[in-house]
């Protein structure tokens, strides 16, 4: 079967392109999201089921309706909040179910119009009527007879809860997809409220938007441009602005730290076409912008990083349009828009170079589309929480000061961003916190910006500016024509809000259950970026970020417990990017950092990068909570880290007349906290390095444990390696001749022996090489290495899972015994010795607050 455009397809598809997931989930209120074909007023009910056990539906407890979106001829979206009927609410160990009907319209472009007086249902406009147009998968949503998608609240009892986060999936990248084995763990406990997984949090890189397979864009611009019925204008410079334009930086030690160099382009800000601007930029259509051509223009006429440091192939098919955007989401989400086979490379590329890659990553994409109708299943049986990171816009998302100007003074770097960001509100933000979206609120404002936008077909130069600042998108400096800064205490901010002036979505958010919270943290758009220099690595949150995201929900919560409204008793944190990472990494960091090269390794995007601004997460952390758990993605392995915290005074805190500790009076003041750092990652991104640091030979240079020790006045940090805590504190004694304020120590959990989840996974088998009789003495040769490297010892690694990952948090929580606290992070993966399997290793992470660390 040859390649067949969207535009041909549409008409015969079903009416939901993607969804439902399931969103924020509470007691009172259950969000779901969907993206049509057509313009509906979907309505959302949630039912009990008898006797909690999710076979048979019983009676609806909450209701709701809204209206799509138009953001194009083919594309409407909706989150639609059911909220109770009659003073109903939900609660734990129970099992519910929801259904959806689809109120028709008066108008609808796309085929599909039904009588405003007739509803469809859910089951019937999930599938394409005519099954031989395309290989989907089973025709289901759901585990249970009655074929309706369930879910269960968060127990009242933290030893049954279940928590599942991952980040990084990239289709065409490294191994298999590692989402699908979250269907089978929701299969596997459907009917047990308190076994099955409880909430998942996506945290960060749900898309990659810089690093997309050729075949992938072909896909993507063809669907985007169909479903917003419109072709968009990206505007480039010509080569006499980009040769002005290329590699000019922010010079160093400026007395005016927004000002430039005298060559550097003025740039309009307005991203609109005018009459007297039509001989300062060239305007292309997404389709003129071939893949495997786009890594020089998202560098030179963006701004780009991805690309750089000898790496143009992970820009060369880079998202740049909304249609692009939002095509991405419905592809990684859904196999509804897939088509039935990708062109051949030979047909596409000019050359064989090209076409070899083509093909191969078409096959790469088979393997990732073929289990998206398990994908589906799961997000729309669990609640699921997303944030973004730099690869959901684009590589190095606002890292530094540089980038920000880099990027957000070029007129495409600054279209590109706005795109990513809109398709991000409307995708992923949405969900997270659906009051941010209720009417009047900015949420909805923005929406209907991105309809007149999108209505005009592009041109609406007024609506395009509207979402801009509802996004947060600094305006341009008339002075300097970069974008505009301010200084929160002593680091610059992004100006989000205009001097206060605009409102603006927040990306960061919480939810909390019956016994627990989850805090998520934005740290990329509230970044503090030091005044020294532009490339100087930031704190990853502002003064005003750590008040507004940290402080602030943890005293809310507090209050509620006063009340009575919640019994919080576990505090967990979503941060995109670690706290401690390992150290070969942090090492090839600060190199590149001294080096001038942070474009080359994400140098700076570690907390432990700004050391301050680490301990000052720690504090606030601590002020308020004796335990907290951290869970992380980004860096494309798994892992878990203990951090023991003590301190007699917080570091920034002082103590006038407190006189210097010795012996055991010292011992006694002190106070302790912990802290678990839960990493996942990556779904699907694995690399020959992580693949390495899998196995045994990793245990050749084990990570460390260290302390660090703090004292006030005057600040000082000193990191000890190797030492007790007393040890250290004896050190830092000698060296200070005072006792510290603080301090911690990090050490590295060992993974437990891999157990059998699955022996057999249901989907996309294995690619295992047969035995051969004729194969060459080369081949044999390699196919012993290989046998050797897929053995189970050296494959038993001591600290890392390199291969695509999904985790299961638990909790060890006993009510009296508070030092037997611990939480748990079950890792799921495939092993080489059993490709076809699905293996998970262990990591206990002790909470006890232990004097003795």
């Amino acid at each position: 079967m040859s390649w067949t455009p969207l535009s041909h397809r549409i008409h015969h598809l079903p009416l939901i392109l993607a969804g439902p997931i399931l969103r924020r989930t509470e007691s009172r209120a259950v969000t779901v999201w969907l993206a049509l074909k057509a313009p509906r007023r979907v309505e959302l009910k949630v039912y009990s089921t008898e006797g909690g056990s999710g076979e048979i539906v019983d009676r609806p407890l909450l209701q709701g309706a809204n209206s799509t979106v138009q953001l194009g001829k083919y594309l409407h979206v909706v989150a639609v909040t059911a909220k109770p009927i009659d003073r109903n609410v939900l609660t734990s160990g129970q099992i519910y179910a929801y259904d959806i009907k689809f109120a028709g319209s008066s108008e609808s472009p796309s085929g599909v119009a039904v009588a405003e007086n007739e509803k469809e249902n859910l089951i019937s406009c999930l599938w394409p009527a005519a099954p031989d147009l395309s290989a989907l998968g089973r025709d289901t949503i759901s585990y249970f007879a009655h074929q309706l998608p369930t879910f269960a609240l968060p127990p009242n009892d933290l030893n049954y809860l279940r928590i599942v986060h991952g980040s990084c999936r990239k289709p065409h990248g490294d191994g298999r997809d590692a989402l699908p084995i979250l269907d089978n763990s929701i299969e596997q406990f459907a009917g047990t409220a308190n076994s099955r997984p409880h909430q998942l949090f996506l945290t960060g890189d749900q898309i990659y938007g810089d690093d997309v397979a050729d075949a992938m864009l072909w896909a993507l611009t063809d669907a985007g441009d169909t479903l917003l019925g419109w072709e968009e204008s990206l505007p480039l410079m010509d080569d006499a602005q980009i040769k002005k334009n290329l590699c000019i930086s922010i010079p160093k030690n400026s007395q005016n730290e927004n000002a430039v160099g005298e060559e550097r382009e003025i740039f309009k800000e307005s991203p609109i076409q005018k009459l007297s601007e039509a001989d300062e930029y060239q305007y292309k259509k997404p389709i003129e912008l071939q893949p495997g051509t786009r890594s020089d223009i998202a560098r030179d006429f963006g701004g780009f990083t991805g690309m750089l440091v000898n790496k143009p192939d992970k820009a060369k098919s880079h998202l740049f349009s909304l249609g692009e955007y939002c095509a991405m989401y419905l592809l990684v989400w859904s196999p509804i828009l897939w088509c039935a086979r990708f062109p051949k490379g030979k047909d596409i590329c000019p050359n064989s170079k090209p076409a070899k890659v083509w093909d191969r990553e078409v096959v790469e994409l088979d393997g990732f589309a073929r289990n998206l109708w398990r994908v589906r299943r799961a997000l729309a049986n669990i609640p699921t929480y997303m944030i973004c990171d730099d690869h959901d816009i684009s590589d190095d998302l606002y890292l530094n000061r540089e980038w920000c100007y880099r990027v957000l003074g070029k007129p495409l770097g600054r279209r590109v961003v706005q795109n990513a960001l809109l398709a991000y509100a409307v995708f992923q933000a949405w969900g997270n916190t659906p009051a941010q979206f209720d009417r009047e609120k900015p949420g909805d404002k923005l929406l209907k910006a991105a309809e007149k936008w999108s209505a005009s077909a592009g041109t609406d130069v007024s609506a395009w500016e509207d979402a801009a600042s509802y996004l947060g998108i600094p305006r341009l400096d008339p002075k300097t024509h970069l974008p505009k800064l301010k200084l929160d205490e002593d680091v610059f901010i992004l100006d989000r809000d205009c001097e206060g002036v605009n409102e603006v979505l927040n990306w960061h958010f919480i939810v909390r259950s019956f016994k627990h919270e989850v805090i998520v943290l934005d740290t990329r758009s509230s970044r503090g970026y030091p005044v020294e220099s532009p490339l100087d690595p930031p704190m990853l949150l502002t003064h005003k970020g750590f008040e507004e995201q940290i402080q602030e929900p943890l005293k809310e919560t507090d209050l509620l417990n006063k009340t009575g409204e919640f019994e919080i008793e576990a505090t967990l944190v979503v941060v995109p990017t670690n706290l401690v990472g390992l150290w070969i990494i942090d090492a090839v960091q600060k190199w590149d950092v001294a080096q001038g090269k942070v474009f080359s390794s994400d140098a700076g995007d570690a907390w432990n990068f700004h050391e301050l601004a680490f301990v000052k997460l720690l504090v606030e952390f601590f002020k308020q909570r004796d335990r907290v758990i951290v869970l992380t993605g980004d860096i494309h392995y798994a892992a878990a880290v203990r951090l023991s915290y003590w301190y007699d005074c917080h570091f920034g805190d002082s103590r006038p007349n407190i006189e210097p500790l010795r012996g055991a009076n010292y011992k006694s003041s002190c106070q302790y906290s912990v802290l678990a750092q839960l990493t996942a990652s990556a779904f699907i991104n694995e690399e020959w390095t992580t693949h390495l640091i899998h196995t045994k030979i990793k245990s050749l240079l084990p990570e460390r444990s260290h302390q660090c020790l703090g004292w006030n006045e005057p600040l000082e940090l000193m990191n000890i390696s190797r030492m007790s805590r007393k040890k250290a504190v004896a050190a830092g004694l000698r060296n200070r001749q005072s006792m510290p304020d603080w301090g911690y120590r990090i050490d590295w959990i060992k993974r437990q022996r891999a157990r059998v989840f699955l022996k057999l996974e249901k989907g996309t088998p294995s690619n295992r090489s047969h035995k051969n009789k004729q194969l060459s003495l080369l081949r044999r040769l390699w196919n012993f290495i290989s046998l050797l490297w897929r053995n189970r010892w050296l494959q038993e690694g001591d600290e890392i899972v390199g291969y695509s990952n999904i985790a299961i948090v638990s909790f060890q929580w006993p009510a009296d015994g508070d030092g037997e606290k611990a939480v748990m992070q079950n890792v799921y993966w495939r092993p080489l010795w059993e490709p076809d399997s699905v293996v998970y290793s262990q990591y206990f992470v002790p909470l006890g607050l232990d004097e003795d660390d």
